[in-house]
């Protein structure tokens, strides 16, 4: 009996410490994201919770399971997530992502594992349930007074530049914030006056928390969040209003009470959407923070997922987190003429949307499961007048529709995940109040039923174990990779970075990305040691050439379906190629070729086989690459920056200074693209119109040797012998050690003097 105390003690502390902490734990560092961070509170809590509630269920002899379906639709999600990464082959980081995302088999276990420990440890009275709420609207709390005293010293309150820039939280995105502060102004007028609190907390301290959460709602200026706290709150009135016909006198003061300041703060909600962008502009400075966030539309959530059912017939999706390379395949073509072209989007423009296209049919019909669990849950609620006071229930459900609404608009980060699951385990702990709720199986060795209950426990448990093992590994080695790279830009110790990657991937060896980070260190290795010249240690350079060509196909013999893993291959043949390493050029283009069939709508792949084709003397393999880049992107200015470089190889003036033009235009700020047309020019004959180009690279860049050279001469070529001696002169200043610069001055000196002396 003592053991089966203890352990359900330590899991309910657990659960408890998950709840109050999850809002505001931040490790403070710059090198681990506020998103990581939680990943790692909430996988080591959730795995302490499950182990001793296995222990306490085990003591016990018996397994009690709440009789509602919520429960159960919830923990279809985690077997579909994991059949679809299962059937689709996914790589590992669809089991778990060391970015913290939670579109993964482990986040999602994590993520039910929650719900039901916080639906079986709380389950059976109101004051459990209610001293756990109040955890959780604790841990709130400082959030919001922390982001609230952060608004005016924003240097100061950085926790180690874990929290660096204006727009940015310890609860997460800036839009989860806003979601987080849309909520705690419900609950406030969801409790307002209500006693089941207690005066101090209803009448005081929410309202206070209210008061600056709306304040920060507008700070945040996000309008999705003003229509859906609108929607939220108009409902609640609809129902406090409904309530004023039941339960006693006092009940129903309450519930006026609340149904009048919800609809007034709903209404008011509802013109912030509308108008706050007036009443934005004339708030303080420091309360006037722009964020910008870029995600698909619907519509190319759904252009997406229609290729992956429809032309790829896949019924399983293409595997949890894997949404970034379906977007590569099938993104709408129309976007690669914005400005967000090359940007991977690793979700679509929901999160129950994402997994239409991620977790396939299956995902799906999960959480819809769990929508029709949550409607047939409040519906009941609605209809049974029994319970003493609701006004804990009704705030529950509240917050549930209202954060499962922003999982089908919005891609929350995973605090805010963790908050809807642990409402829905709450929500179902308060209607199992005794055995009469609940499914009762005994765990024991002297029939086949309580042995396969017991089977039954111990794999559940052993299942949230895994999965949160599996994402306490995938995040610390993510966070010692971004370590490292902070150390290298502090230090640049190739070395030391290079030590931290190799442990990045003891930790986790399946980490595509660390094999990434160990490619980019070993290049910079190799032009160390080629720098060196006659004195570099051959048997060194033979070394770090083996292990970074190692690295790359590592990177891509784990996730071959990632184009940034093949570019990384790829980035290191031609190295390799450039330094004229035989059989490097071959493997580039191989690699390139490889990335580009990941990922066909984007142009840079088809970029970097052009380029290095173009410096191996390829000059005609180069236009054709270049051609189908062209082709995916018609204003991208690199790419008609090395067609118009290629063609002029070939002679082909009239087309090479048409590119030329086109990159000069689409990059009217880059002196590179005026001085290419410039040369292009100069070779074509076209002197005039060379100067002009090149004085514009000039007036960019005032101390561009390059192009001041290659003026002087078309000066020259025109017979501006002073105008050429005034740029030439420009350049050896520039570069007083450089024999051409002194020897061509020298020649336009003299070519001048006897133009003089023959006049």
């Amino acid at each position: 009996m003592e053991v089966r105390a203890i352990a359900d003690s330590i899991a309910r502390w657990a659960l408890v410490a998950l709840i109050a902490l999850m809002p505001l734990f931040v490790i403070p560092a710059s090198w681990a994201t506020v998103i990581q961070s939680k990943l790692l509170l909430a996988a080591i809590l959730v795995a302490i919770a499950i182990v001793f509630y296995c222990i306490a269920r085990i003591a016990q002899g018996v397994f009690l399971i709440p009789r509602d379906a919520i429960l159960y639709a919830a923990l279809l999600l985690p077997v579909a997530y994991f059949v679809s990464a299962f059937v689709s082959g996914s790589a590992a980081d669809s089991y778990a992502s060391g970015l913290g995302l939670q579109d993964t088999v482990a986040s999602i276990t994590i993520l039910c594992a929650t719900l039901a420990l916080a639906a079986i440890l709380f389950a059976g009275g109101m004051r459990t349930v209610l001293f756990v709420f109040l955890a959780f609207l604790g841990g709130c709390s400082l959030v919001i007074l922390f982001q609230a005293a952060r608004l005016f010293a924003p240097l100061w309150l950085t926790l180690g530049g874990a929290v660096s820039g204006s727009a940015s939280s310890i609860f997460g995105a800036w839009h989860d914030l806003g979601v987080l502060a849309a909520l705690l102004i419900f609950f406030a007028i969801a409790f307002f006056d209500s006693p089941f609190l207690g005066r101090r907390i209803s009448r005081i301290a929410l309202p206070i928390i209210g008061l600056l959460s709306y304040v920060l709602t507008f700070v945040i200026a996000l309008p999705d969040i003003w229509y859906g706290l609108a929607a939220l709150l108009l409902l609640f009135a609809l129902y406090a209003g409904y309530m004023t016909g039941h339960g006693d006198a006092l009940s129903r003061r309450t519930s006026a009470r609340q149904a009048v300041a919800a609809f007034i703060v709903g209404i008011l909600s509802l013109i912030a959407g509308f108008a706050g962008h007036y009443v934005y502009t004339y708030l303080p400075q420091p309360l006037q923070i722009t964020q910008t966030e870029v995600r698909p539309s619907w519509q190319g959530t759904f252009v997406v997922g229609e290729k992956v059912f429809v032309d790829n017939g896949s019924l399983f999706g293409t595997g949890p987190n894997t949404f970034q390379n379906a977007w590569g395949k099938w993104k709408p073509p129309g976007v690669n003429e914005t400005v967000f072209w090359s940007t991977d989007f690793n979700q679509g423009v929901g999160f129950v949307p994402t997994s239409f296209v991620t977790a396939g049919v299956l995902g799906i019909l999960a959480w819809l499961a769990l929508l029709l669990s949550v409607i047939f849950h409040l519906v009941r609620f609605v209809r049974n007048h029994d319970q003493h006071d609701r006004s804990l229930h009704a705030s529950l459900l509240g917050g549930i529709l209202f954060l499962l609404g922003f999982h089908i608009v919005y891609t929350p980060t995973l605090a805010v995940s963790l908050i809807l699951f642990f409402l829905l385990g709450l929500a179902v702990a308060i209607t199992t109040l005794d055995r009469q709720h609940t499914f009762v199986l005994p765990l024991s060795f002297r029939s086949i039923g309580g042995l396969l209950s017991l089977v039954l426990v111990l794999l559940l448990g052993a299942s949230v174990v895994l999965a949160s093992a599996l994402a306490v590994r995938a995040a610390s080695s993510d966070i010692i990779i971004q370590k490292a790279a902070a150390d290298y830009q502090a230090t640049a110790d190739v070395a030391r970075a290079l030590t931290s990657v190799q442990t990045a991937l003891v930790m986790n060896p399946d980490n595509d990305r660390a094999h990434r980070a160990a490619v980019e260190l070993g290049l910079l290795q190799l032009q160390k040691l080629i720098s060196a010249g006659n004195n570099a240690d051959a048997e060194a350079l033979k070394e770090t050439l083996s292990a970074t060509i190692a690295s790359g196909l590592s990177a891509v013999s784990i996730d071959s379906a990632d184009y940034q893993n093949w570019l990384s291959l790829a980035g290191a043949y031609q190295n390799l190629a450039n330094v004229g390493v035989e059989g490097a050029y071959e493997n580039a283009i191989a690699a390139y070729e490889k990335a580009a069939a990941a990922n066909p709508t984007n142009p840079l792949p088809l970029i970097g086989a052009g380029q290095v084709a173009l410096a191996q003397g390829k000059v005609a393999a180069s236009v054709d690459y270049l051609n189908a880049a062209i082709l995916l992107k018609t204003n991208l200015a690199v790419a008609y920056f090395l067609r118009s470089q290629a063609e002029g190889q070939l002679n082909n003036f009239p087309s090479a200074i048409e590119d030329a033009k086109i990159a000069a235009s689409l990059a009217r700020e880059d002196p590179l693209a005026w001085y290419n047309l410039g040369v292009i020019l100069y070779a074509s004959g076209d002197y005039r119109a060379a100067a002009q180009a090149l004085s514009q690279a000039v007036s960019l860049s005032n101390d561009y040797s390059n192009a001041l050279f290659v003026l002087a001469l078309a000066f020259n070529q025109q017979g501006d012998h002073a105008r050429a001696i005034a740029a030439m002169q420009r350049v050896v200043e520039l570069n007083p050690n450089n024999d051409t610069a002194s020897s061509t001055l020298a020649s336009l000196l003299a070519e001048s003097s006897q133009n003089t002396n023959a006049r």
